[in-house]
């Protein structure tokens, strides 16, 4: 689903310098789609729950073209060498990135379970949440996306964490089998020691300093 965005302007800019320094990412990045959803300047509504309600990857998808519209192609990095330890000055241009995937499921059902897709709105909750490990966020994530299981239709934390690990396996399966994954990489030559590098390409850091 496209936003129909608007280029970034100064309002965007400067909620930016004033926010840039929290922690939830998430929510800086859903936020900036939201305003762009808008004329400049606007308080978005309804705006935060469309883009909250996008998958992640649906949500970088949009990231990616709010700043190609806005700024351009190129990116400028900062890559570590993993041969040499060196950091490299590297660009990137972003119309080379694949960002085209099948529309997922919004839900799916796994034996007596049913349960959604996690989505952009998720990712900010799980990151104000707090929690120290994988496997708590994975019950946080779990007890949000059921639906149903069983007769049962509401859901807590401790039920999540209550589920036989098998059956918890079998959830976190399917939506991993699910879920677009935006697996992104940028192919650098290491100016150091010449060595290729592969990095990850993380699209909210990217988005906001690069």
């Amino acid at each position: 689903m496209a936003l129909g965005l608007r280029c970034l302007s100064g309002w965007e800019e400067e909620y930016l310098a004033r926010h840039q320094a929290e922690p939830n990412t998430a929510r800086l990045c859903n936020e900036v789609l939201a305003r762009c959803m808008m004329p400049p300047g606007s308080e978005p509504g309804a705006e935060r729950e469309t883009v909250r309600s996008l998958l992640v990857a649906e949500r970088d998808r949009e990231l990616v073209a709010l700043r190609r519209m806005s700024l351009g192609d190129e990116v400028n990095a900062q890559v570590a060498c993993p041969a040499c330890g060196e950091t490299s000055e590297a660009s990137f241009s972003l119309d080379v990135l694949p960002l085209d995937f099948d529309p997922p499921p919004r839900t799916i059902t796994v034996g007596e379970a049913r349960l959604r897709l996690p989505t952009a709105g998720d990712q900010e909750a799980l990151l104000d949440a707090g929690l120290d490990s994988e496997a708590e966020r994975r019950s946080w994530l779990l007890a949000h996306c059921l639906e149903r299981f069983g007769e049962r239709t509401e859901f807590d934390l401790e039920f999540a964490r209550a589920l036989p690990m098998a059956t918890r396996a079998a959830l976190e399966t399917a939506i991993e089998r699910y879920l677009p994954d935006l697996d992104l990489q940028m192919a650098i030559e290491c100016s150091h020691c010449g060595a290729p590098v592969l990095a990850p390409f993380d699209v909210p850091n990217f988005f906001f300093w690069s």
